[in-house]
């Protein structure tokens, strides 16, 4: 009886060890990925925010949108608005690799509704003020999925914190002329 509950004691100790050593192993392999993705998320959506400020002074230019530093679309211009969507593109690259179906699928959308700006800005498509104010809340849209997608991905608990529903702010347009 005694060889019999020391064997028992014996298995389940090796079963629990085992279990316990598996959890563990699986948590490991889970954090980390969990770094390189952060930062992977991270500098793709600096890279997008890059574009589409470039893309927003070339369309106030345009008189498509408003902002306090217009650009002309000379060739600096075009080459620094170049240069961001060359980065953009670069950065989304490891995504394929590292991200969920549903934050894939939210960085193929917002990748494009930044090439719908970009279109609107270099006047490669016709449009006016409206098409544009269109096409940046598709923008705004597609990058609070691509934050909420990214967020529910690495178990970050909470929302995203809501953006100011259009621009220009309050402040500007009640200011008297």
């Amino acid at each position: 009886m005694t060889l019999i509950s020391v064997s028992v004691g014996a298995v389940l100790s090796y079963v629990v060890g085992m279990l316990n050593e598996r959890t563990r192993w699986r948590r490991e392999q889970a954090a980390r990925w969990d770094v390189p993705l952060l930062e992977a998320y991270s500098e793709y959506g600096r890279a997008v925010k890059e574009c589409v400020v470039a893309y927003q002074r070339l369309a106030a230019h345009r008189g498509l949108a408003e902002d306090p530093t217009p650009a002309e679309p000379d060739a600096d211009a075009l080459e620094r608005a170049a240069q961001a969507e060359a980065r953009r593109s670069t950065v989304a690259e490891p995504l394929r690799l590292l991200a969920d179906p549903a934050t894939a699928s939210a960085v193929r959308e917002l990748n494009e509704a930044v090439w719908h700006l970009e279109w609107l800005a270099r006047g490669r498509m016709e449009g006016a003020a409206a098409d544009w104010e269109r096409a940046h809340r598709a923008y705004r849209d597609a990058r609070r999925a691509f934050h909420d997608k990214a967020r529910a991905s690495l178990q970050v608990p909470g929302a995203v914190l809501g953006e100011r529903p259009s621009w220009p702010p309050a402040w500007r347009t009640d200011a008297p002329s």
